[in-house]
């Protein structure tokens, strides 16, 4: 009997002109996942994800794992539309946020974040064909933050700033550059270049030299197709180092520093094989 209470409910939450799927309120999405769901709805998006012009939701069920704690909540998340609610994946693990919705381009993508006492990632749902899909830069990283309407970063958690006798201790955290190109997510992968090639830069000689007057040790040097230039560099003691970097900005033929919070560890070609993108290098590398 409640479900069909439900469903009378949902009936007269359609507004009298519309017809077909596209009608379903807010309202209406919500009383559908009611009956499915045994927790309570900490957070219900009501969104057209996918800019079709029918609207979905996205919402997490579950419950806070400690009240003196923020975004500490552990549960579920649920998809809804006119077909019905689905439950997705369950998120029973760690202390997560409840969703973020963040536009790219025409797309709004329900983003969720895992927080943990070494670093966190982030779940990324989106819908595509009126279906949702879990996306590609799910579990890549954490603390999505987003640049302009196509491009974000993503953080690397790792321990890379000492290396002694092969071992590598000290926590670092590190941005990587990612961006939707209207069908999926892709990192901006890196090309390495030599120092020489960078050199060649306004301005990148007296970033370079500065770095060689701290007594330390140009390393990897990697492009990407955003401009950014990652440089690697460490300081040798005996038979242990530590790795710093300086990231660059590529603005026609001159580079500016980017200041970094805390510019240590070592930067990589990718975060996301499966996913990055490599550029061709500019004329000024040539």
């Amino acid at each position: 009997m409640r479900k069909i209470a439900v469903a009378l409910l949902v009936l007269t939450l359609l507004p009298l002109a519309a017809c077909g799927e596209k009608a379903f309120t807010e309202a209406g999405l919500r009383a559908m996942l009611v009956p499915e769901v045994t927790q309570k709805i900490l957070a219900f998006e009501y969104e057209d994800y996918d800019g079709d012009g029918t609207f979905e939701a996205f919402a997490f069920v579950g419950k806070e794992q400690e009240p003196d704690v923020d975004e500490s909540y552990m549960g579920e998340i649920w998809f809804v539309n006119a077909r019905g609610a689905k439950k997705l994946e369950a998120y029973e693990h760690g202390y997560w946020g409840l969703i973020n919705v963040h536009t790219f381009g025409k797309n709004k993508f329900a983003v969720l974040n895992l927080y943990a006492t070494t670093g966190g990632c982030v779940s990324v749902w989106g819908v595509h064909g009126g279906k949702p899909r879990h996306e590609s830069i799910s579990g890549v990283g954490g603390g999505l933050r987003q640049i302009d309407d196509t491009s974000f970063t993503l953080y690397h958690s790792t321990y890379d700033f000492d290396v002694t006798d092969g071992i590598s201790t000290g926590h670092t955290w590190k941005d990587y550059w990612f961006y939707w190109d209207g069908k999926a997510f892709h990192e901006y992968g890196g090309v390495e270049i030599t120092e020489a090639q960078l050199r060649k830069c306004g301005g990148a000689a007296k970033i370079l030299d500065g770095i060689k007057a701290e007594d330390e040790t140009i390393g990897e040097i990697f492009y990407r197709d955003n401009g950014i230039i990652n440089v690697n560099h460490f300081k040798a003691y005996g038979s242990s180092r530590s790795n710093y970097f300086t990231i660059l900005h590529l603005d026609g033929t001159s580079v500016t520093v980017i200041e970094a919070e805390d510019p240590s560890g070592v930067y990589q070609a990718f975060l996301a094989p499966d996913i990055a993108i490599y550029p061709k290098l500019p004329e000024i590398f040539n």
